[in-house]
């Protein structure tokens, strides 16, 4: 199956998982990304040189239909995307040790900017509650999900790399 067909429909059934499913599943005030999970497992996988595009359209999408700022899943998607291409072309080859570690500062990173943004509305929150009833939780259930989606994206993709090249 050619690589765009393929991630468009492996991202329109992330959505309708993330949609339906995930954010209906909440841990106190915070739930899981699945988007970010799919982009970052989805980074470490392939190698095609327009990537990021499909990364900035996924970005677009899901900042259209959010009720937040339209730009955090933007900038949040694009940072994944460059920090998994970096973490894999120069500092680690384990993808798994690198997709916690996306997973847990992409998860601060957006919840961060999100709090931020709702802080300059007037909205007001102490730190402590923020950070105990959206960012932990969020970040628990991330990093809970972060096994299962690598998993599933690393399989998927799979089918991409001619038979013996390396992963």
């Amino acid at each position: 199956m050619p690589f765009f067909l393929l991630t468009i429909i492996s991202f329109i059934v992330t959505m309708m998982l993330h949609i339906g499913i995930v954010s209906r599943a909440t841990l106190l005030a915070g739930s899981a990304d699945l988007v970010l999970l799919f982009i970052a497992a989805w980074s470490f996988r392939q190698d095609h040189k327009n990537a990021w595009i499909y990364v900035l359209a996924f970005g677009l999408i899901v900042g259209s239909i959010s009720a937040g700022p339209s730009l955090i899943p933007l900038i949040t998607y694009l940072l994944i995307f460059l920090a998994a291409k970096f973490m894999h072309n120069q500092i680690w080859r384990t993808p798994l040790l690198s997709m916690f570690l996306l997973t847990f500062f992409g998860t601060l990173f957006q919840n961060g900017l999100h709090l931020v943004g709702l802080w300059m509305q007037g909205v007001g929150f102490t730190v402590n509650q923020a950070f105990t009833n959206i960012l932990l939780p969020t970040v628990l259930l991330n990093m809970l999900l972060a096994i299962p989606v690598h998993a599933l994206v690393q399989e998927l993709f799979r089918s991409e790399l001619p038979a013996g090249a390396p992963l």
